[in-house]
C-alpha cells in the first residue's frame, strides 16, 4: 500500500515536470534569431524624470535676509540647506524645531538660523538653530533653542542666518 502510494507520488511529480517551471522547448529570446518579417522589438522608453523640487531661498543673495519657508519644506540659507521633513513641537519651553541639515558648499562650515513664526508682522515665536562644524557634504541633526514661546497661530513662517 505504502509503495503504491509513493508510486503514485513519483508518478505525478514527473507529469508535472518535477516543479521545473521552464519549457524546454522554447529558445532563449535574447539569443533567438528573429523570424523574416517579424516585427522588431524596441526597447522602453525611459522614464522622464520629475523636475527637481526647488528649494525654498536658495535663490536669495542675502542669506541674512528673511525668507518665507513651509514647516517640512527644504529651505537653503548660504552654505546650508535644512532638509524636507523638518517638525515643530513644544518643548516644554517653548517651540522648537527637530530636522536635520546639510553642508551644501565645498568648504567647512557651522549653521546659524533663526526661524521666525508670524502672525500678519507680529512675531509670535522664534526658534535659533545651528549645527557643528561640518564638512562639505556633511548632514547633522540641528540643536534648536526656544524663546520660550509656543503658538499655533502663526500664518506665516521665515528663515534668516544668524552669522
Amino acid at each position: 500500500m505504502i509503495g503504491s502510494v509513493f508510486v503514485l507520488l513519483v508518478g505525478i511529480a514527473m507529469a508535472s515536470g518535477g516543479g521545473d517551471k521552464t519549457d524546454s522547448g522554447a529558445t532563449n529570446p535574447a539569443s533567438a534569431a528573429p523570424k523574416p518579417g517579424a516585427a522588431k522589438a524596441t526597447a522602453p522608453k525611459p522614464l522622464a524624470s520629475a523636475p527637481a523640487a526647488k528649494i525654498a531661498c536658495a535663490d536669495q543673495d542675502d542669506r541674512s535676509a528673511p525668507c518665507t519657508v513651509t514647516v517640512g519644506a527644504a529651505f537653503a540659507l548660504g552654505k546650508h540647506q535644512v532638509l524636507a521633513g523638518w517638525t515643530i513641537h513644544d518643548s516644554g519651553f517653548g517651540m522648537t524645531i527637530n530636522g536635520k541639515a546639510k553642508n551644501i558648499s565645498d568648504d567647512a562650515s557651522t549653521m546659524f538660523v533663526t526661524i521666525k513664526f508670524l502672525r500678519g508682522d507680529e512675531v509670535m515665536a522664534n526658534v535659533m538653530c545651528n549645527t557643528g562644524e561640518l564638512a562639505a557634504g556633511q548632514i547633522e541633526a540641528m540643536n534648536c533653542l526656544p524663546d520660550g514661546t509656543y503658538t499655533k497661530k502663526f500664518d506665516k513662517v521665515t528663515a534668516e542666518a544668524a552669522f
